[in-house]
């Protein structure tokens, strides 16, 4: 019997999954440090500071499995991600469903598979607005408003473990897991679990930082670099 993956894919997920990219994406561009309560942390977030202030750019490739409690085996996608600080984003499922999201400014794009393409503006359009404005947060270091929002503790040498404090998003997310890279601090690993069991786990490789990339590439969703 072939599973249909969208009857697959719990509607609480595609609601709020492009708000979990946002909190990924937020982390591999800008100080991650939000006010830790762990103060011990603050050497590894300082590091990850300095050396995302050196990249304006970048591509890379990600694999994501999602973990479902109903399903013996995880829900596997590939992908292709790409961003220029600090408002232009492409993030491209290439299989086994094709999806992109874009963004550039206040203007976004929203493509799934065959369909037309779905326009929108973060002026007009509440949701992305909202989800715009938490990586805004993050892009341009509100430490006071994200200490509001986060605590963050570190684990091992390269390893943040992040927990919302505020209910709302404490209901869909439990913890977001970071493990950055040793040498380039660039995340390795992003570990999202959720409070009824559930888990998506990004792994990211082959970056290529301070690439020269078109502005047709987070406009366009057929548009490959």
């Amino acid at each position: 019997m072939k599973i249909q993956m969208s009857n697959v894919v719990p509607d609480k997920f595609k609601e709020n999954f492009v708000l979990y990219i946002f909190l990924v994406l937020s982390l591999m561009v800008t100080k991650s440090a939000m006010a830790a309560e762990d103060r011990s942390v603050l050497p590894l977030l300082d590091e990850i500071q300095a050396r995302s202030a050196q990249v304006q750019s970048f591509s890379c490739k990600f694999t994501q499995e999602r973990h479902l409690t109903l399903f013996a085996k995880p829900i596997i996608f590939h992908g292709l991600l790409f961003l220029i600080r600090p408002d232009h984003l492409r993030w491209e499922f290439t299989d086994p469903i094709p999806s992109v999201l874009l963004l550039s400014g206040d203007k976004g794009v929203r493509c799934n598979d065959n369909a037309p393409p779905v326009h929108f503006d973060l002026t007009s359009d509440p949701v992305m607005r909202l989800v715009a404005e938490q990586l805004w947060i993050w892009l341009d270091s509100n430490y006071e408003k994200l200490e509001q929002m986060y605590s963050v503790k570190q684990q091992g040498d390269s390893t943040l473990v992040i927990t919302p404090k505020e209910q709302a998003m404490a209901d869909f997310i439990a913890t977001i897991t970071i493990l950055f890279s040793n040498e380039s601090k660039q995340p390795e690993l992003v570990e999202i679990t959720e409070p009824d069991g559930d888990l998506t786990r990004i792994h990211f490789h082959d970056y290529n930082l301070n690439v020269s990339l078109p502005e047709k590439l987070f406009v366009e969703c057929g548009i490959r670099e």
